[in-house]
């Protein structure tokens, strides 16, 4: 799937439940703790890595790659998996030279607008707070999809300069906050 998606720092996320409620009903509250690995060196920001995200008794295994960035508006090319059995997978990926070099944890309150399109608020450590709108599509829905996000962004009374580019990853890797080993 092609995840097209904006975010957007925010200082007041009760001012926005609000308004996402009249859009958008409210699904879940999930805790998040995703460990990074990559296979370069750690001198400078990783272009590539993969995520790995615990989920009750399985493991998500992830991995964006970057297609564009057009009216400030990201679509990436997403990846995933489930592995049952995570040690072997981390002995496996840390065989071939992966390096666990950050960990992001983050609280997600999520809304559902329609299938396969969501609005998340999110509270991440050593971040602070952020609305993303996600729409996740086939690769020739992506102009559409980029609309929808635009047009959610909008309803939500939020300024399209306000979009953040980065992700939290490099916004944590630019604060210091990655794990060397």
């Amino acid at each position: 799937m092609i995840e097209v998606e904006a975010k957007i720092k925010i200082s007041t996320p009760s001012e926005f439940r609000e308004k996402i409620k009249k859009i958008a009903p409210f699904i879940k509250k999930e805790y998040k703790i995703d460990d990074y690995y990559t296979l370069e060196s750690l001198k400078s920001y990783p272009k590539k890595s993969l995520r790995v995200r615990k989920r009750g008794k399985i493991y998500e295994i992830n991995f964006k790659q970057r297609l564009s960035y057009i009216n400030r508006v990201h679509a990436k090319n997403e990846h995933e998996f489930i592995v049952n059995n995570i040690i072997p997978f981390l002995d496996l990926i840390k065989d071939f030279g992966f390096k666990h070099w950050l960990r992001k944890k983050k609280i997600t309150e999520l809304y559902n607008i329609s299938k396969n399109f969501n609005i998340e608020i999110n509270s991440v450590e050593n971040l602070g707070w952020f609305l993303e709108v996600e729409y996740l599509c086939e690769m020739n829905g992506i102009r559409l999809a980029r609309k929808k996000v635009l047009e959610i962004i909008s309803k939500l009374g939020i300024n399209k300069k306000d979009i953040v580019q980065e992700g939290y990853t490099k916004m944590l890797w630019d604060k210091g906050k990655i794990v060397v080993r």
